[in-house]
């Protein structure tokens, strides 16, 4: 399998809880869609193969969900993971939601904080600070506003393809689309 079709299946990854307003409505909707773009860092060369993604290049991610059912829907999760291969961009994911907090994970989807910490050694002292924003594995939107039939919530983040210096033995070449 390519490497661009493995980052591919990647954005059919997200996860989706949600739950009726009342308690007496067992519906659970799902319906989550997720988009992928290609941001490309190198628009303006001439020569670049806009089919592919190259060191340098964000992926932006667009989660979509639309509540389904006819009564309204509260707490709704909807989680996805950073594809492998990218590393996520600090700072770019948001949402349209009012009452949504955004979380990250650094440990495979295990926990969720909205700033990860990770214990750090300092002049010989134990120091928990932020973890950097390239060993974030997951993203998670909680939203807590009422969703009514038929409505949507939409929330993003991107993901860049790092640079790399090439080596004699590594692959440089760009991940695409037909393989």
């Amino acid at each position: 399998m390519k490497r661009w079709q493995q980052i591919g299946l990647a954005i059919m990854t997200g996860v989706l809880a949600a739950a009726p307003v009342h308690a007496q409505d067992a519906v659970r909707p799902k319906a989550l869609s997720i988009t992928a773009t290609i941001i490309s860092a190198a628009e303006s060369a001439q020569d670049a193969d806009k089919s592919a993604l190259h060191p340098g290049d964000a992926v932006r991610y667009e989660l979509e969900f639309t509540n389904v059912v006819d009564v309204p829907v509260q707490n709704v999760a909807f989680t996805d993971r950073i594809p492998h291969g990218l590393v996520y961009v600090s700072g770019s994911s948001a949402s349209d939601g009012r009452d949504v907090t955004i979380e990250y994970s650094i440990d495979g989807g295990a926990t969720y904080h909205e700033t990860p910490l990770i214990d750090t050694v300092v002049d010989g002292e134990r120091v928990r600070r932020p973890a950097p924003p390239q060993s974030y594995t997951h993203i998670r939107w909680l939203v807590r506003d009422v969703i009514q039939p038929r409505a949507k919530v939409t929330a993003e983040f991107r993901a860049r393809l790092p640079n790399r210096t090439p080596s004699k033995d590594s692959d440089s070449s760009p991940i695409g689309r037909d393989g």
